[in-house]
């Protein structure tokens, strides 16, 4: 009588164990996180009808659906002012027609100009041809210097406004 209690026991553990559904946890990949395209030490050149728009220069250019990434890149931008600007930064995230710069970042603006904007961050929308920053930025025009926070210039219009801001101007000896 015992066995045959102990038999019936072990067919019962073992149909209820047999029939527990186990939550099996399957690590799902973003795949918004994994790059569609990538690049190592490329040059992008973005063409228009009438003359090369844009030349890009990166150790690694990394392209997702929604937003790409430059290391180590440098960008040399034509708008439709004839302005060329040239922007380098250690990292450039892009989305849409915003860049945002961080690290070592210099921008050239309007070569003939002499314009150059140093800084550790940057937001340059291309549309509106407007750069920003919230951080400590550096503008040089020719050998003057113009230091402060909260940049925002437009370069269609050449205006800038700034925080904190301090001026050193090299008089010329005449």
């Amino acid at each position: 009588m015992g066995i045959n209690l102990f038999v019936l026991l072990i067919i019962i553990i073992s149909i209820i164990v047999t029939n527990i559904e186990e939550d099996v946890r399957i690590k799902k990949i973003e795949y918004e996180n994994v790059p569609i395209v990538t690049f190592n030490n490329s040059t992008l050149y973005i063409i228009d009808d009438k003359k090369v728009k844009q030349i890009i220069s990166s150790s690694q250019a990394l392209s997702y659906k929604n937003r790409d990434e430059l290391y180590d890149a440098t960008i040399l931008i034509k708008n439709k002012y004839n302005k060329t600007n040239t922007i380098d930064a250690e990292y450039i995230l892009k989305n849409d027609n915003v860049y945002k710069l961080y690290q070592n970042v210099h921008i050239k603006i309007n070569e003939k100009d002499n314009i150059q904007l140093n800084s550790d961050y940057m937001k340059y929308d291309t549309k509106s041809n407007i750069i920003s920053n919230n951080k400590p930025f550096e503008l040089r025009y020719n050998d003057n210097i113009l230091e402060g926070n909260d940049l925002f210039y437009d370069n269609r219009y050449n205006i800038i406004k700034a925080k904190n801001t301090h001026f050193i101007i090299k008089k010329e000896n005449k």
